[in-house]
């Protein structure tokens, strides 16, 4: 069931690539040994900068509060374009 859940976001993910050339780029990340979490994946908005990283296995509150485990998108921020290779780019105030 998560790998479903796992594929159905990444066809998402990529459906969305084709319709805008390739804006969203989607990289597998490796989950901890001996965690709960599953499958997670970085996703990047190539156009915008903007940051997400989607897992199988996130604590999720649903709307009447209760709080249970299942797949989720978590926004990370914005990035920018840095002005030269191995620059240092430091986190922007909120």
């Amino acid at each position: 069931m998560r790998t479903g859940w796992m594929l159905l976001g990444l066809l998402a993910i990529s459906a969305g690539s084709y319709a805008d050339e390739g804006r969203y780029q989607a990289l597998p990340l490796a989950g901890a040994e001996g965690s709960k979490g599953g499958g997670r994946a970085f996703i990047l908005d190539t156009r915008d900068g903007h940051v997400w990283v989607w897992s199988e296995n996130e604590l999720i509150t649903a709307p009447d509060g209760r709080r249970r485990y299942g797949a989720g998108f978590i926004y990370q921020g914005k990035l920018r374009p840095g002005t030269q290779p191995g620059e240092m780019i430091e986190q922007q105030g909120k």
